[in-house]
Order: structure tokens, then sequence, then C-alpha cells
């Protein structure tokens, strides 16, 4: 029975810069630059190992339309070590590197097929002198596409399966731009076996068989919102049976983003122990690869003042890491704090003072039934603070999570002054 087994990525961001810890950390930063690449590089590997038929890439190789030479060059040396192998490549660009950004002008190994931005193309991949499927594509011939691009594919031989590949936002994802917006229904008129979907970062199987249509996801986290494993899928497509579609992890550096409550720490020491407790149990899910932790420190807590003193959660942080240096497995983290002082709010909200008095201002602000009312108490901010213009978008439960935050602050130096 003929089977078609192909690696489906996407999202590679080679050579993507990384801001805000990795710009305090030099020796991370260049460790996050170089993953992007590693990660495409563990995809080579892997298909080579496995002896699949061909590689698929759905959009975005690289991270933006200025994509450097040093870029273009890893890009191809990975896709020669496909071509040696005999191994043919499938390649789509996406709204970070369209056609119409620059390109060095270097010749693709062969094996290689780049889809042109004018119309969707198909092209045979050949197996032992056999047609074993084709595959159809369309690259974004400029950064901005609107268009429903799905709806240009038609398929043309049902003798051999067919794959499309598609760099879009299927059901208007919130957390992408709407490029090459489409629908699953549109993608299953196209009568493809299997869509091979890039775009969106999140990997997610859209639709089982029939066709099935998948977001393999990013093949290397690049910020704390994308979290956990990344990767690549390994697809095999038999006649008359729903696709094996299979996760494979290439990640170089795992990232985590978690809550940690120090409620029941009441010393700094216990503070400690808990955040390296925390980071041990996450290294060890990384199953060997290093990590990225950021973990926001919550809950009320007696060393709620200790950790608000200038540079304590630095040096904290930086008391953990040094507990991972002599393991081969790197880590770094970065902590946030969110705690609140151990004070009960009730009690003091009970009081006859000042105390009691600002409680009450808060919870009158907090009761606003509206953005509008909550804003008129925090006028100054949104009016005559140079930043303000960044706060108009807020809604109803960011405002009051403000007021709240706010509070706390307050009762921070009010309660501390009074003890």
């Amino acid at each position: 029975m003929p089977e078609f087994r192909f690696i489906h990525c996407s999202d590679l961001h080679i050579d993507s810069p990384f801001r805000g810890l990795s710009v305090a950390q030099p020796a991370l930063a260049e460790r996050l630059r170089q993953s992007t690449y590693q990660a495409f590089q563990n995809i080579v590997q892997l298909a080579i190992r496995e002896r699949v038929d061909a590689v698929l890439v759905s959009g975005d190789i690289y991270d933006s339309c200025d994509k450097s030479l040093q870029a273009q060059l890893k890009f191809r040396r990975a896709l020669k070590q496909l071509s040696d192998a005999d191994i043919p490549s499938f390649v789509i660009h996406g709204n970070h590197d369209p056609l119409d950004s620059w390109s060095a002008s270097l010749d693709y190994p062969e094996g290689v097929t780049v889809f042109s931005g004018e119309k969707v193309e198909f092209y045979p991949l050949i197996r032992n002198d056999k047609v074993l499927a084709h595959i159809y594509g369309i690259s974004y011939p400029k950064r901005e596409v609107t268009e429903n691009l799905s709806l240009k594919f038609k398929r043309q031989n049902k003798e051999t399966f067919a794959v499309g590949m598609l760099h879009a936002n299927v059901g208007g994802n919130p957390g992408h731009d709407n490029y090459a917006p489409c629908s699953v229904d549109d993608l299953v008129s196209g009568k493809m076996d299997y869509w091979a979907l890039g775009h969106i970062h999140a990997r997610e199987v859209l639709r089982n068989s029939d066709p099935a249509i998948v977001y393999p996801g990013n093949t290397q986290a690049r910020k704390m919102k994308e979290a956990g494993e990344k990767g690549c899928y390994l697809v095999t497509l038999r006649l008359e049976q729903a696709p094996e579609i299979q996760f494979i992890p290439t990640d170089e550096v795992r990232f985590y983003s978690e809550d940690l409550d120090l409620s029941l720490c009441s010393t700094l020491e216990e503070v400690i122990r808990s955040v390296r407790s925390r980071c041990e149990g996450l290294s060890r899910q990384a199953s060997g690869k290093d990590v990225l932790i950021r973990l926001l420190l919550k809950g009320k807590t007696s060393v709620h003042q200790e950790l608000q003193r200038p540079r304590s959660l630095e040096e904290l942080g930086e008391e953990v890491q040094h507990f991972f240096e002599d393991h081969d497995q790197r880590l770094w983290i970065d902590l946030d704090l969110n705690t609140e002082g151990s004070y009960d709010i009730d009690s003091l909200r009970q009081g006859n003072d000042f105390i009691s008095d600002v409680i009450s201002f808060y919870d009158e602000a907090e009761s606003g039934s509206d953005a509008g009312s909550n804003r008129k108490w925090l006028k100054d901010v949104f009016e005559n603070w140079q930043g303000q213009k960044y706060l108009q978008d807020l809604n109803d439960e960011e405002v009051r999570k403000i007021l709240n935050q706010a509070r706390t602050l307050t009762l921070d130096h009010l309660v501390h002054f009074n003890e």
C-alpha cells in the first residue's frame, strides 16, 4: 500500500532577535539567537534519520523582511543536507519573509522547490520513478496579504496524495495578524488530503482527516507567551486511512511561565528553596533541554516587604541560577513580583483611622460598573501623564486590576509605616 511520509514545519524565524531578559544576560542572548537555526537543524536530522519522502516549510523562514545574509546562508546550508540525503523540500514564504523583501542572489540546492506568489502552483513528488504526491502552494508576494488564498487551491489529480501549503489565519485567530484569512470550510473545498499550515505559533490539529488541517506551531519559542514544547509534525498519509500525525519536539531552549504561591514562606530562605524547587521540577520536564523560566511570585507573605527592596528579585534569581551552574542543562530565570503583605484587609477595613478611609476609597473605585466610572479615579493618569495614550484601550477588568494593584502598593507603605 503506498504511503507518503513527510515532515511539516513552519515559522522557523531563523536568527530572530530576542529582547527583554536576554539583553541583560549576553550568554542567554547568544544561546537564544542560535536556537532558532539549531531547531531547524534538528528537523533536518530527524528527516534524515526517519528517511522521510519530503520536508515542507510553511512560511516565515526568517524573522523580518530585512533578513540577514547569514540567516539565508544557514537556511541554504540545511537544505543542502536534505538534498544530499535525497530528500526534497518544499518552501513557501509568509508575512515575515515575503517575496518582495530582499533576498541574496543565492542558488538553492537541487531538490528544493520554492513556490511563487503569483498563483497556486503544484509540483509532483516522485519516488521510485512514480508520482507519489502533488504538493500545492503559494507564497506571499508582499507582507500584507488580506485575500483568501485558500479559494485558489483546486486539486488536479485524484490518483495521488495532495498536500496544500498555506500561510494563513484560519478562523480569525485574534493572537495573530489576519493575513490570508479563511475558514475550515474553505480549506475543505480544496479537496486536499492534508493542509500544511503556517502563521499561528501554537500547534493545533484543526481537523484530523478528510482533509487533515494542521498548524505545527513554531519550531523554537521566541517569547514567554510561547511556553512549552515546540517542534514539527511527522506525518504519514495512506490511502483510505486517517493521516498519522505525530508531534516531535525540536526546540533547543524550552520556555516555561508559571505562578508560584509564596503564602507559606515566612523567610527569604524559604522563598529561595521554593523557587529552586519549582525550577528543578520544570527543568526535569524539559528532558535535558536548556530552560528559560519566568515565575510570577504571588500570595500574601510576611517577606513581601523584603522582596520589594531594590534588586531583591534580581539577586534572588542569581542565587537560584548559581545552584544550576554545575549542571549540563543550562537554566535562566526571570522573576516577577505580585505578592501582597500578610496584613488582613478585612480587619483594616473595620478600623476607624486613615488606613480604613484609604481602603474605602479604593473599594468605591473598584465597585464602578464600567470603565468610564472607574477611570475618574485615575483621571490624572489617563489625562495628564505623558504615557496616557497607551492606556486608552484598557477594558473594565484591566482598569480594576490597576486599581487593585494601586491599593496593594498604598497599603504596603501605610501598614509598614504604622508597624
